[in-house]
């Protein structure tokens, strides 16, 4: 199925821009080509409505629009967890994230736009969200092995786009309870120190008395890195971030391609508030500080950083919050092949297999929402059984209380309408 994309804004000049910025990712990247769906969300009534019924992979939304309630939108969509995975590129007066309120500390914000850079800003934005799409969106994690989830990151020398990568990543593990809200602070700034060193020191090989001399100038460091990249050399260079993610670590390794320093004779132990503020030197320290283990390889160009998950739950709609916890342990029986097919469970935590006829043919996670929803929803009885193969946790829905939430939440019922034909479509690719 492709990608579902509302743009919330009521100016046709900046929906167009947005459209010409996506056609123009798209035609870069022929496995995005004809997947991507823009629809013009004008009014805070269709966009709602969209945000409901569509649950959408991306939202684009102009919070200087008067015409259009963007504060409202942004509670909708804060209110309900199974919303939280919508990812949000927010345009704004000037890039200033950390200005939206705490009430929405539980959006995946993937990046803040500045309205002045939007035409540079937005097409490296949508270039980094859509083709790692599968980490900026958790609607597809059925998609994703969620015992190892790995991949890489490939960073250009732009300080702008730093934000851009380390709010994907970090945003989707919050999202997702593989850390909570402290630990999503500190690794994004840890991630982003790395990655900047990398940048800055690694690729374009700004040494510290030539940043000083700059910097004292009234120079600014991005405008220092910009200079060097004039060198096609230097251009070139990338700062790669590798991931993988398990439910007990996340790690991470950023590379970049420059001579490494000595780390080891690189200390930086400030004893004083003014050595705290120092313009150089405190980014190792502070990344120490921030995580659980940080590593160097022996030339000290590649950054292996450990951080050890809260891999407690994850939370659920609220129209299955009132429904029945079930705790199992490895190897309990969930409900067996032939059983009456009563109710349906919502994975909060832990892995599952299923055996069809005693033969293991698939293995299911939060990623994957339900256990036993087809023969629920088709009044057949289980075509498998269902086996816990971890500690985990669900709630039981049974079939009475089912169609009353989803008379308080109709727009669960397509959610669920859409995953089940998401499984279809994977089933029918593996088939054929």
């Amino acid at each position: 199925m492709g990608i579902q994309i509302g743009a919330v804004t009521a100016e046709d000049t900046l929906y167009k821009k947005i459209l010409g910025t996506i056609n123009n990712v798209c035609s870069k990247d022929k496995n995005l080509n004809d997947s991507v769906t823009l629809i013009h969300l004008k009014t805070t009534s269709q966009a709602s409505d969209y945000i409901n019924y569509e649950f959408p992979d991306f939202i684009i939304i102009n919070l200087n629009e008067k015409s259009i309630d963007s504060v409202e939108l942004l509670k909708e969509i804060n209110s309900d967890p199974w919303f939280h995975s919508t990812g949000l590129i927010v345009i704004t007066d000037r890039n200033d994230t950390d200005t939206l309120p705490e009430e929405f500390n539980k959006l995946n914000v993937l990046s803040n736009i500045d309205i002045t850079e939007i035409d540079y800003m937005l097409s490296k934005i949508l270039e980094i969200v859509l083709q790692n799409r599968q980490v900026a969106v958790q609607k597809n994690l059925s998609n994703i092995i969620l015992d190892k989830r790995s991949g890489t990151f490939v960073i250009d020398n732009d300080p702008s786009m730093i934000t851009s990568y380390v709010n994907i990543i970090t945003s989707s593990l919050a999202n997702e309870k593989y850390i909570n809200s402290n630990k999503e602070t500190a690794l994004r700034i840890a991630l982003t120190e790395l990655i900047m060193n990398g940048i800055e020191h690694g690729n374009c090989e700004i040494n510290f008395e030539e940043k000083s001399a700059f910097l004292n100038n009234g120079g600014d460091i991005n405008e220092l890195i910009k200079e060097k990249c004039k060198d096609p050399k230097i251009n070139a260079r990338k700062v790669t971030l590798d991931y993988i993610f398990t439910n007990e670590k996340l790690t991470f390794v950023v590379k970049d391609c420059g001579k490494g320093f000595n780390f080891k004779k690189r200390a930086y132990a400030p004893i004083s508030e003014e050595d705290l503020w120092r313009q150089h030197g405190r980014g190792i320290y502070m990344t120490r500080m921030y995580v659980d283990s940080l590593t160097y390889n022996d030339i000290g160009n590649e950054a292996t950083v450990v951080v050890k998950t809260d891999r407690d739950a994850k939370t659920a709609p609220l129209g299955f919050q009132s429904q029945k916890d079930i705790f199992v342990k490895p190897g309990d029986v969930i409900s067996k092949q032939g059983d009456v097919s009563d109710c349906l469970y919502y994975i909060v935590t832990g892995v599952y297999n299923i055996f069809v006829n005693k033969k293991k043919v698939a293995e299911l996670n939060p990623g994957d929402i339900f256990l036993g929803e087809m023969s629920f929803l088709l009044n057949s009885r289980r075509t498998a059984d269902i086996v816990a193969k971890s500690e985990g946790h669900l709630i039981e829905i049974p079939k009475k209380d089912f169609m009353g939430i989803i008379k308080k939440y109709p727009h669960y019922g397509l959610f669920i309408s859409k995953l089940l034909a998401k499984r279809l479509e994977k089933l029918n690719k593996n088939v054929y």
